[in-house]
């Protein structure tokens, strides 16, 4: 095809620069096969999404009504149990609380002081680069999400990025501080000066400064980018320049190379030095090609390089684009705006290009965003981020993975974790898609439609009484270089058996405003003639093409490949297949029934790639294979029926074959949903019915009996986890849970409950005091919150001691049949005691406030002699128990109506204590000794003893 030139633009644009240009590496030698299978990716590799607004866990943002009273302020704080750290005389206060925001948000908006009330939001800076281009120039960054994904990461870190290229102008001031060292390897010694552009350019894109006021916003931000020479300053290279550029690429550092440029052939040695780059955690990216036809394009076709497609703004394929089985993802290739060479700009003019196209400028956006992924998941491998950037790309053209978009469109947001968008929109099928739907003509005849989605092909009838010769021509809208998405005419004629009568194409024009037309010359027998018309380049366009099919002398042939099939169903590009469809082909002709198998004629996951299993039975009579899937197909999810490797009667390959339907879009099944209940929370798992499309599933509960609907009780949860912990709740309360799930188009399915009720715990002790050695019966109970029973429910008794934090199982109860229990307990310390009831699948958990106990330790004491002359000395002794080794007792004498202590003395390892008194006096005198306590007992004296001297 030929290429659209650049323009020359207000911005210095050498008319030179052909922008549509995928600049081709020669030296390649070899051909390789094209797989007619799509290139899967995992079908496990689903993101997570988060669930919703982040907002403060803790807090509300409360707008008291304008009358509303400091007194009534506060009382409105007191009622919900909040606090705010400014006055409540402010009419906005942040209120800080101790239940879940929610909860928190339920109870300050039922208060009668309070005017509005909110969750406390929290927002992020937007990271809207101040690049003067990016707004008006650079509009299809935000059509991948970019500006979004700048919200999350604005960093490409360690992860340099190589670009193998015309090399680079190393003093771009918007390229200033963003390149390392790089290469040159048509000559080592110099260094990799761009003396065409494309390299400039590619770079810009990638890295140029962003956010710096200047120029454009680079897709990584602040990436460092190697700059390799590998093509001259022609745009020409060999493959031994881009081997010697991707070795010394990874030996340098590089953890993402670009590449846009490419060829034809397969090259086994360029093969093997990207494997090796693979090996070393390399990811690479490349260009499909400019070809705009299907054919593998090297070295972006081999299958451990991310192989990018070129759209217009909007997600339509382009006309230029490479496109076939070997196309990873697609991103905006046209009219795109990126730096320029300093060299080639004329003065008065700064030093950046508008109107670039092609797969190359592709390409290093996708780099780009790659880059920034590898630095958020830096352990991520090669493969992983390639399925990552294909999971969470947005499909566009013919649902799933398909020849045109590979995985669909970026989507930059999604690939560092933001919420998945919407998909493009697609048009359905039209009605004539295959030969058994064809629309028929009489002669002359002029039919007119479009191709409304990548690839679309329509089929055309004509009847013939007896043999004739047919002009058979198809065209377009005037071909329009501003337009992206010009029509390629290209028109096939078939006999009654779809053997091949003749094909035509028509080249490209090198002007605009040209009609292009292509015309069949052919001879056809009696019966019926059918004719498909289609896009050559696999793009779709909103003008109408124009086919007309008149008698002629000329005649003539020109036949290519046979077509396969002479229906399909469900019909390509159709929606709305039943989930329980038996998907069907059609032959165009005999086929050997033998080579009809479950290899041959294949149902594959659209989005996955990977194989569906199903029976086929094939009706030699018919020359129809049915396939019956083992299983119900998912709803909402694109199918694809995968025909290869059929021989037809003859023993002649049968052409391969491919055609994509969508199912049925049901409203989700109710979730399988329980709940059990604990201490103050509640574990939440439900299980959803197999599903394609899962937005979320959603939580709500109400602290009641009363079912919470969509729009009622508290958000408890919305996401796509299979479990969550419901914190936060309340004691004695019952909590009823409903679940919904809800998928992309926004069906929401049937409600699932469940409900937990509330219970209450008491406890009590027989003695809130015992001496050391004495026991304590501990009595408890365990009720519904309503005085219901449930006998034998589990009931831990725990304990500590008082000056302890932590809790121990001192009994493992159950409730009798009246909700009670008891257990006796000797403590050896004062101890704190409490029950719980830990929960269960229909009872919320409890626990009871502490109880304590206080142990008063036993003291003896002997005084001997009781009766002394004066001058004599008496001793009084005894015990402590439990010993409290080297803790001290103290002496103590009563006089004036209180007791002083006099003498004091630690004791000994057996708790013993021994005091001598000698009185000064004659008379009867009272002593006793005190044991003060401490954190684990209590204080005891011992009983008064009575001295008398003589």
């Amino acid at each position: 095809m030929s290429v659209r030139p650049a323009q020359l633009l207000r911005l210095g644009l050498p008319a030179a620069m052909v922008a549509a240009t995928l600049v081709a590496v020669t030296g390649s030698s070899g051909t390789a096969e094209v797989s007619v299978a799509t290139r899967p990716f995992p079908a496990d590799f689903r993101p997570e999404r988060p669930s919703g607004p982040a907002y403060d866990a803790k807090s509300v943002i409360v707008q008291f009504k304008d009358k509303a009273t400091t007194s009534a302020r506060k009382a409105a704080l007191s009622r919900v149990k909040g606090t705010s750290d400014v006055s409540v005389t402010s009419d906005v206060v942040t209120v800080t609380g101790e239940v879940p925001a929610p909860e928190l948000l339920k109870k300050v908006k039922a208060d009668p002081a309070v005017e509005l009330a909110s969750l406390n939001y929290l927002r992020r800076k937007s990271a809207t680069p101040n690049d003067w281009l990016y707004t008006n120039y650079q509009k299809y960054l935000p059509n991948v999400r970019v500006n979004q994904a700048w919200d999350l990461s604005r960093s490409a870190g360690s992860q340099t990025v190589a670009v193998l290229d015309t090399g680079v102008d190393a003093g771009h001031p918007d390229l200033a501080g963003h390149l390392l060292s790089g290469y040159n390897t048509f000559n080592t010694a110099l260094p990799p000066t761009d003396g065409d552009g494309h390299g400039t350019a590619v770079t810009g894109i990638i890295a140029a400064g962003t956010s710096n006021t200047i120029g454009i916003a680079g897709v990584a931000w602040n990436a460092q980018v190697r700059p390799v020479k590998v093509l001259d300053d022609n745009g020409e290279g060999s493959d031994a320049n881009v081997i010697n550029g991707i070795n010394w690429a990874v030996r340098n550092g590089a953890r993402v190379i670009n590449m846009s440029l490419g060829g034809d052939g397969d090259n086994p040695i360029l093969h093997t030095a990207i494997k090796n780059a693979v090996a070393q955690g390399v990811v690479l990216v490349a260009a499909s090609g400019n070809s705009g036809l299907s054919a593998p394009h090297y070295p972006a076709a081999y299958p451990e390089v991310l192989s990018v497609g070129a759209t217009n703004w909007y997600g339509a394929l382009t006309e230029f684009s490479t496109y076939g089985d070997t196309v990873d993802i697609a991103a905006p290739g046209y009219n795109i705006t990126s730096t320029a060479p300093r060299a080639k700009t004329p003065p008065g003019y700064d030093p950046y290009w508008l109107g670039l196209s092609g797969t190359s400028f592709s390409s290093p956006i996708v780099a780009g965003v790659a880059a920034l992924v590898r630095n958020k998941w830096p352990s991520f491998t090669p493969a992983q981020v390639m399925a990552r950037l294909k999971a969470t790309a947005r499909d566009a053209g013919p649902r799933g993975i398909d020849p045109y978009f590979g995985a669909g469109m970026l989507d930059a947001y999604a690939a560092l974790g933001g919420r998945w968008t919407t998909d493009f929109p697609v048009a359905g099928a039209d009605g004539n898609d295959q030969p058994a739907r064809a629309t028929a003509l009489t002669l002359p005849a002029t039919a007119s439609s479009t191709f409304a989605v990548e690839g679309d092909v329509d089929w055309y009838v004509v009847e013939s009484t007896a043999a004739r010769n047919l002009k058979v021509s198809l065209t377009g809208p005037p071909y329009n270089l501003d337009y992206a998405v010009n029509i390629g005419p290209r028109v096939e004629v078939y006999n009654a058996d779809l053997e091949s009568l003749a094909t035509a194409v028509n080249p490209y024009p090198s002007t605009s405003n040209v009609p292009l037309t292509a015309t069949a010359e052919v001879s056809v027998a009696a019966g019926r003639t059918y004719i498909a018309v289609r896009n050559d380049n696999g793009s779709r366009d909103t003008r109408k093409y124009t086919l007309s099919v008149t008698e002629d002398d000329t005649g003539g042939t020109d036949p290519e490949a046979d077509y396969p099939v002479r229906d399909v169903a469900p019909a390509n590009l159709s929606a709305g297949a039943p989930v329980a469809t038996k998907p069907s082909v059609t032959f165009a002709r005999p086929v050997v029934a033998a080579s009809v198998t479950a290899s041959t004629v294949r149902l594959v996951n659209g989005k996955t790639g990977s194989t569906v299993g199903a029976a086929v039975a094939y009706d030699e009579a018919t020359k129809k294979a049915e396939l019956t899937p083992t299983a119900p197909l998912l709803d909402n999810q694109p199918y694809r029926i995968v025909v290869s490797g059929v021989a037809e009667a003859g023993g002649t390959a049968l052409a391969p074959f491919s055609s994509v339907f969508t199912t049925v879009d049901l409203v989700p099944a109710a979730p399988v949903f329980d709940a059990s209940g604990l201490y103050l929370a509640a574990n939440l798992a439900w299980k959803t019915g197999a599903m394609s499309d899962l937005d979320q599933v959603i939580v709500r509960r109400n602290a009641s009996s009363h079912v919470p609907t969509l729009t009622t009780g508290t958000l408890v949860y919305a996401g796509t986890a299979s479990a969550y912990k419901n914190t936060g709740l309340a004691q004695g309360a019952t909590y009823t849970y409903a679940a919904w799930v809800k998928d992309r188009s926004g069906k929401v399915s049937p409600v699932a409950v469940t409900r937990l009720l509330g219970m209450k715990t008491g406890i009590r002790l027989s003695t809130t005091a015992v001496t050391y050695g004495g026991s304590v019966l501990i009595k408890g109970s365990t009720l519904r919150i309503d005085n219901v029973v449930y006998p034998g429910l589990p009931v831990n008794l725990y304990v500590r001691p008082k000056n302890g934090t932590k809790f121990t199982l001192l009994a493992a109860l159950k409730t009798s049949s009246t909700g009670t229990m008891s257990y006796v307990h000797k403590p050896a310390v004062s101890s704190v005691y409490m029950l719980t009831f830990p929960g269960n699948g229909d009872l919320m958990g409890t626990r009871t406030p502490d109880v304590t106990t206080q142990v008063t330790p036993t003291i003896s004491a002997a005084l001997a002699p009781a009766a002394i002359r004066l001058g004599q000395v008496t001793k009084f002794s005894g015990y402590v128990a439990p010993a409290h080794t080297g803790q001290y007792v103290y002496l103590q004498q009563y006089g004036n109506k209180v007791w002083k202590s006099i003498a004091w003395m630690k004791l000994s390892a057996s708790g013993g204590y021994a005091f001598g008194i000698k009185p000064a006096v004659r008379g009867q005198i009272a002593y006793r000794v005190w044991f003060p306590g401490d954190a684990d007992h209590t204080q005891v004296y011992t009983p008064n003893k009575i001295l008398t001297i003589s």
